[in-house]
């Protein structure tokens, strides 16, 4: 299970002027699936919803289609095409709540992505003494799958200055690549390692292209010619550095 605390745009709007006068506080819950799969096989799915709560808490569920821009924006959109029941969950204190999440359309021939998001509904019961009560507001991604479904991702060089280098990936496969930790290197043009760091991935649906920067000493720069980015076990991603995208000038 993964614990969750989140809060609303809208309050954190006064989140800077509450500071002075108290605590903020944001419902406490855990989500028994964080990552929903379904397909031909498995067209249905049960989350499970666990209070943490010494009160009831109230929760709207919305479902958006989920896709990237060319840039790697996410685009949500409501639909109808997932059937999720209750649309409104009541969970005692302490307590649980079962939601299903399903699909009339499991057979694809590429992944679609969707989000199904918990959003906090306000109560009367009063917060404590000094704090302002936050609506928590979580969002579960689920993805309709075909048989076998495989990210197939490629990597380029969008440019590299005295701090950053900036990465784009593109996944041409049938399923979505998760967000994971990964191992950067930056080689010179004799393969010889100028730096090694750490980076974490972002999410990269099926179809779909997204950039990710890493940060890298200004030393790297002018030197740099091909970038190797390993993610866990996979062979590693590999791209040239074009010299048109250095920006080594201080």
């Amino acid at each position: 299970m993964s614990r969750f605390r989140s809060r609303t745009r809208a309050a954190s709007a006064v989140l800077a002027l509450t500071c002075i006068a108290g605590l903020a506080s944001a419902s406490q819950f855990n989500v028994g699936i964080t990552r929903i799969l379904l397909g031909a096989d498995h067209p249905v799915e049960t989350e499970v919803l666990t209070n943490q709560e010494a009160r009831d808490v109230s929760f709207e569920v919305h479902v958006t289609r989920w896709k990237q821009l060319a840039d790697g924006t996410w685009d949500l959109q409501p639909t109808d095409a997932l059937l999720v029941h209750p649309l409104i969950v009541r969970m005692p204190k302490d307590g649980q709540a079962r939601i299903r999440v399903g699909t009339l359309s499991p057979s694809v021939a590429t992944e679609e992505a969707y989000r199904v998001e918990f959003r906090e509904l306000p109560d009367r019961t009063p917060a404590a003494n000094g704090q302002v009560r936050m609506l928590t507001n979580v969002s579960v991604p689920v993805f309709v799958q075909p048989a076998n479904a495989k990210a197939n991702l490629s990597m380029t060089v969008g440019g590299i200055d005295t701090k950053t280098l900036d990465l784009a990936f593109r996944n041409d496969g049938t399923g979505f690549a998760p967000p994971a930790p990964a191992k950067l290197r930056i080689l010179d043009a004799n393969n010889r390692p100028l730096h090694d760091g750490d980076a974490t991935t972002v999410y990269v649906l099926a179809g779909a292209q997204a950039p990710m920067h890493a940060q890298v000493p200004a030393s790297v720069c002018a030197r740099a010619a091909s970038v190797e980015l390993t993610i866990g076990n996979a062979k590693p991603l590999v791209a040239a550095i074009a010299p048109g995208v250095r920006r080594c000038v201080r």
